[in-house]
């Protein structure tokens, strides 16, 4: 049995603008990424703002494009963005919906390792 998709279920963004910087774990990289509150039925998206086109990519399990030591999402032009985890768990735990990320490399910051600044920053 299919289960069906709850269409009357409230959608939830951001109230506003909020920037974190940090270190990409594998990269070793400066990383600033800014999320921005996105309208109803947006979804979640990266958008590289380091590239010209083709830079948004959708956070959907279908365009998870690796899983080795960290997990990798990249759109159909192959532009990726990597260590994803504890910013989409943020997100989900704290039921946001919708939300544009703006990241100036590759790899999401690995802050302190956990979830928690990206959970302290959406609940300011």
């Amino acid at each position: 049995m299919i289960a069906s998709l709850d269409t009357s279920k409230k959608q939830q963004t951001i109230r506003c603008d909020f920037t974190l910087e940090g270190i990409g774990l594998h990269s070793g990289k400066d990383v600033s990424i800014t999320i921005q509150p996105a309208s109803v039925n947006n979804g979640i998206k990266f958008i590289r703002t380091d590239l010209k086109r083709d830079n948004v990519i959708e956070a959907l399990w279908s365009n998870v494009s690796s899983t080795n030591l960290c997990t990798t999402i990249s759109n159909n032009k192959g532009v990726c963005v990597s260590t994803i985890e504890h910013l989409m768990s943020a997100l989900s735990g704290m039921h946001i919906d919708n939300a544009n990320i703006l990241i100036n490399n590759s790899e999401v910051p690995i802050m302190d390792g956990s979830s928690l600044p990206f959970v302290q920053m959406l609940e300011n």
